[in-house]
């Protein structure tokens, strides 16, 4: 089977020979870096705080329904939960693996904080894709709701 990947060649032609990163890739990787890692510990602040908000919302009085009112509050903070932990454990992987990269100028660090990298937009577009999904949902009910109302 053809692989449709062909290494980047330097100015000269060469191929990454030696296993070395180019300074100017390790420039831009350490540039890259701190961004990553603010991002990551924006997202565990997230997290934290909605951990407070599910303690604080299991432990309050109940408005309308009790059980049933307390799963749905569950549920919708568990989820929330899901989408702030795992794009930022995978963001500080790779915010570590710059690291890593940084030290060592090694061709294995560049493709270990890559496929960090690569796992956090999979996981933003699985969660978009999901999203996206339910919006058209919801619309399709909307009009269905809509249709069958004015034929009435």
């Amino acid at each position: 089977m053809d692989r449709p990947y062909v290494p980047h060649t330097s100015s000269s032609g060469a191929v990454g020979i030696s296993g070395r990163v180019t300074p100017q890739i390790i420039g831009i990787m350490l540039r890259t870096k701190g961004w990553v890692r603010f991002i990551a510990v924006m997202l565990f602040i997230n997290f934290g705080i909605t951990i407070i908000n599910l303690i604080v919302t299991m432990n309050a009085p109940s408005r309308f329904g009790g059980d049933a009112e307390r799963i749905g509050q569950f549920i919708g903070i568990g989820v929330a939960l899901l989408l702030y932990l795992y794009p930022a454990v995978k963001l500080n992987s790779y915010a570590s693996r710059i690291g890593a990269l940084l030290q060592s100028a090694r061709t294995g660090d560049l493709e270990a904080a890559l496929n960090e990298h690569r796992g956090f937009w999979r996981f933003v577009g699985i969660v978009t894709i999901i999203l996206v999904s339910i919006f058209v949902l919801f619309i399709f009910i909307g009009m269905v709701a809509a249709v069958s109302r004015s034929s009435f």
